[in-house]
């Protein structure tokens, strides 16, 4: 039976009890009332509005493709002055005068440091002496051993003599060039350790220098990657010194026994720019280039989803957004090699992929270029 049927004979019983047991009117109004209020408050039953609406995510996309890379990997390596020496005194003396500061440039050859020279310079004068005599005698013989006056063997002695006096003469003025210790090297003197009145001994270490007209960068590189190296491979240097540069090196050595963590020595040789120049000890980048190309399916770096040990990208077909598993290669720039999981062709998605889930609608607002390709 209807609701509000039911309702009616209800009423109409209430008022034929309110007839039969006389009761008051008022009291029969309030019961109709009550009944009418519990009619109004029943659910109303909700309209069916159909499924519900799905608002399509806007994203960018980038279309893998192929293009010609060159292998590379970075290392941090430390940069070394091309030449270091020590610069030590090859004889005994007095320290008599001083021409070196640190941080002073000087050029091979330049004298440094001056030592006593008085015994050195008094036996040179003795060794030219000797050699001017030998040198009488030898000729003196050998015009009487051509007109056969002298034996052969007395003029011998006197050849001999005079290779002797040479060896002599030849040490005195060794010792008397010693009394200045020159800048074996053109460079900048990075220390000085003895002053004026300072004795020495032959040996004792004066000073330090380093040559950087060009600089040394050595890196310890896996074992994994060193196959791939080879003297004179192109290399490119940065460092957090100079940000932005970008500079071009090459490598001059491959170590051929590893460390104890299997990684390899490898030394790189590059010019030291005047405008930027490198310090020995600065901490650097050497990213190594291969010298051939090959061919790689690339999409940018902003296109990965997941971690680089998780990777996952999305794939736009038929406006529906689609998580890949893919399997990566190196980063080159700005792009990312693909090795599976991703065709050529194929949109991934760069911008938007935050918002979304496997299998979502989507709406393709910008297209982007994949960089190296």
């Amino acid at each position: 039976m209807p609701v509000a049927s039911l309702n009616k004979t209800t009423m109409n019983r209430l008022l034929d009890i309110a007839r039969s047991k006389k009761i008051l009117i008022p009291v029969v109004i309030l019961a109709v009332a009550a009944a009418f209020w519990t009619i109004q408050q029943k659910p109303k039953a909700k309209k069916d509005n159909g499924p519900a609406f799905m608002t399509k995510v806007p994203v960018s996309v980038a279309v893998a493709a192929k293009g010609s890379v060159r292998d590379s990997f970075a290392v941090v390596g430390v940069s070394e002055a091309y030449r270091d020496v020590d610069i030590s005194s090859e004889t005994g003396g007095v320290v008599r005068s001083v021409s070196a500061e640190v941080g002073q440039q000087k050029r091979a050859g330049q004298t440094l440091f001056k030592v006593d020279d008085d015994v050195a310079a008094s036996a040179l004068r003795k060794a030219e002496v000797r050699r001017e005599l030998a040198m009488r005698d030898f000729e003196r013989y050998k015009a009487l051993q051509q007109e056969g006056a002298v034996a052969v063997s007395s003029f011998d002695a006197m050849r001999l003599k005079l290779e002797d006096a040479d060896d002599d003469l030849v040490s005195a003025r060794r010792r008397f060039r010693d009394t200045e210790i020159k800048a074996p090297i053109s460079g900048t003197l990075t220390s000085r350790l003895v002053d004026v009145g300072a004795l020495l001994q032959p040996g004792t270490k004066v000073a330090g220098m380093v040559d950087l007209s060009k600089v040394r960068v050595k890196s310890s590189v896996p074992e994994k990657q060193v196959s791939r190296l080879s003297e004179g491979s192109p290399v490119i240097v940065t460092t957090d010194v100079y940000p932005g540069r970008i500079f071009h090196a090459s490598i001059s050595t491959v170590s051929a026994k590893s460390y104890r963590d299997h990684t390899y020595q490898v030394e790189v040789i590059m010019d030291n720019p005047k405008d930027t120049p490198f310090r020995a000890g600065m901490f650097v980048r050497t990213a190594f280039v291969a010298r051939t190309s090959r061919e790689a399916l690339l999409i940018p770096r902003q296109a990965l989803a997941g971690s680089v040990r998780s990777p996952e990208v999305f794939v736009v077909s038929k406006g529906i957004a689609h998580l890949r598993r893919v399997a990566v290669g190196q980063e080159l720039g700005g792009g990312l090699e693909v090795i599976q999981g991703v065709a050529p062709g194929d949109s991934v998605i760069v911008s938007g992929q935050n918002e979304l889930t496997d299998g979502l609608p989507v709406n393709v607002v910008r297209k982007a270029s994949v960089p190296g390709s």
